[in-house]
């Protein structure tokens, strides 16, 4: 047995070993035995068709096909900005990924499907940077999805044509497609783990508060993202569309004219005509395409109806177990595009969002004080890691943490926090942001840690086994038990507990699992800081959302 084991993997790296071929609703599909032989890989499944009859709308079910669909195209994306000005992807692209056991369960396993960032305008589900490689091996099946990007997936207009909001009906489309298909890859329907990092995760938020998605998901990870977040909606997606129209010539504010303008648009065109000025990048910028508030249309069915603060404080949303987390120096590589590594003075009004409106200088100018004292004091001498700190605060870990606060008091269930601030050899987003020597995680550096990226070989990884093996079965455990650690072990002598259990040793923040060299708890949030951005959110959070309603209870958006 033992030879016939080794013959097989041989063999496996040699030759493409086929899978079996696995029926679902679009036609048989067939894909590949991975190259170590334990697992099958499906890459490239079509789950939704798009059309020039449902271009900005969202996607219909994907067109039948004769055969068998070989599902081996490893790096489809939608359309998005390379490399410059290079715009890469295909229309075609409402594509995911399964990985599945090799060996035939005894019983149907927990699905964990993950979901892309990339600030909405980029990124792709597929193993380039997301391979499933690791959560497979841990007995979970798992789902990478593509979504529609920048304008294809966020021209938010209000009208039948463009309702808003394509991007999110692409994902409950993939979830819906999970229900209706997972089953035939050993996958169950019934245990499905909504998990996604930065857009990723403000998307799952969003899929959290909206009836569209009720039902399809039964456990959340968020990393690193909330709806509430600055840069997750679209202030004025009117004001939006507009700006990208004056990139072709025009000026209107009207909804069908800005439909007619840009639907004759390539998306090539589309991607090219966003435009920022300096110092405006990913989450600061100033045309930003995001989810927004849908405007009731007869006969569309919307992904998100109201503004997700009152859903979540009303408790009408989607009550699941849930991993709540971010990482220590998030801001690093929004810093580093936006300034470099260093920067010899700071203006803290250029730094506050579009998410905030003062009713003159005075206010905006306090407030400027404000973040002065709190960020940049004279005592002060590293004035770009004060960057870092104010980005960290602002754009990602005061939302989840006004997010978490209403979760705690409106769901029962059980609710994880983390803070992630191991650096290691794979931190690779604070390395190429050229941060390496700097203590901490940057954002989206705990990734390298839960795939496996089929674009580079990452030999360094060998370095980082103990981690890796540590962060995914952290996130596989609470796929299949709702707890990540139901026991101790070597590996995690730490027992996580919810955060209301935890003991925090300050007022008002729950307990967080530290995720560091070892293993530790402590409170998931600075008070301090807390309570400077609820002074400021409290007086100048800006309540009009272009034509799409107000938010109703603006006390909701501050904590305890």
């Amino acid at each position: 047995m033992k030879w016939v084991a080794l013959m097989s993997l041989i063999v496996a790296n040699v030759v493409k070993v086929p899978t079996p071929v696995v029926r679902t609703s679009g036609g048989l599909v067939r894909g590949r035995l991975s190259d170590n032989g334990l697992f099958y890989t499906y890459l490239g499944i079509p789950y939704g068709y798009v059309g020039e009859e449902n271009r900005f709308k969202a996607p219909l079910p994907p067109l039948k096909w004769k055969g068998v669909f070989e599902a081996i195209e490893e790096n489809v994306r939608c359309p998005q900005k390379m490399l410059g000005s290079v715009v890469v992807g295909e229309e075609d692209c409402l594509r995911l990924n399964v990985y599945t056991p090799a060996t035939q369960p005894s019983q149907p396993l927990p699905v964990m499907l993950y979901i892309h960032g990339g600030c909405f305008f980029e990124g792709a589900g597929t193993a380039f940077l997301y391979g499933g490689d690791y959560f497979v091996e841990h007995d979970v099946v798992f789902v990478g999805i593509n979504y529609r990007l920048n304008v294809e997936g966020f021209l938010c207009l209000g009208i039948e044509e463009a309702p808003g909001n394509a991007g999110l009906k692409d994902q409950v489309a993939a979830l819906r497609w999970v229900r209706d298909n997972i089953k035939a890859f050993g996958g169950d329907p019934g245990s499905v783990t909504l998990f996604g990092e930065s857009a990723g995760a403000v998307s799952s938020s969003y899929l959290i508060s909206s009836p569209a998605a009720r039902g399809l998901f039964h456990k959340v990870i968020l990393q690193s993202g909330s709806s509430l977040a600055p840069w997750g909606m679209q202030q004025d997606p009117i004001k939006t569309a507009s700006n990208i129209a004056k990139e072709f010539g025009y000026t209107t504010v009207d909804p069908r004219e800005l439909y007619d303008i840009l639907s004759r648009r390539t998306p090539e065109e589309l991607i090219l005509a966003v435009r920022n000025p300096q110092h405006k990048n990913y989450i600061t910028a100033e045309t930003l395409l995001a989810p927004c508030i849908e405007k009731p249309i007869p006969g569309v069915e919307p992904v998100v109806a109201e503004h997700p603060v009152d859903v979540i404080a009303s408790g009408n949303y989607t009550k699941v177990p849930m991993i709540i987390g971010y990482n220590d120096n998030e801001g690093i590589y929004f810093v580093a595009k936006d300034y470099g590594t260093t920067v010899e003075e700071v203006n803290p009004s250029d730094l506050l969002s579009p998410d905030l409106e003062f009713p003159g200088d005075e206010s905006r100018n306090t407030t400027a004080e404000m973040l002065q004292k709190h960020y940049f004091s004279s005592k002060r001498d590293d004035l770009i890691m004060g960057v870092v700190e104010l980005y960290s605060d602002l754009h990602f870990k005061f939302p989840s943490v006004v997010e978490s606060e209403l979760y705690l008091r409106t769901s029962p269930g059980p609710i994880y926090f983390y803070q992630f601030q191991y650096s290691g050899y794979i931190n690779l987003p604070k390395q190429v942001s050229r941060f390496g020597a700097r203590r901490g995680a940057s954002h989206a550096d705990e990734l390298f840690y839960m795939f496996k990226p089929a674009s580079f070989p990452l030999p360094q990884r060998y370095l980082e086994t103990h981690m890796i093996q540590r962060m995914v079965t952290l996130w596989t455990n609470f796929a299949k038990y709702s707890d990540p650690t139901p026991q101790r072990s070597r590996l995690l002598p730490v027992r996580w507990r919810p955060g209301r259990e935890g003991q925090a040793g300050q007022a008002g923040s729950p307990s967080a699992l530290v995720i560091d060299r070892a293993l530790s708890t402590a409170p998931m949030w600075d008070e301090r800081a807390v309570r400077l951005w609820n002074q400021t959110y409290a007086k100048y959070r800006r309540r009009s959302f272009g034509h799409y309603g107000l938010v109703r209870d603006a006390r909701a958006l501050s904590c305890r």
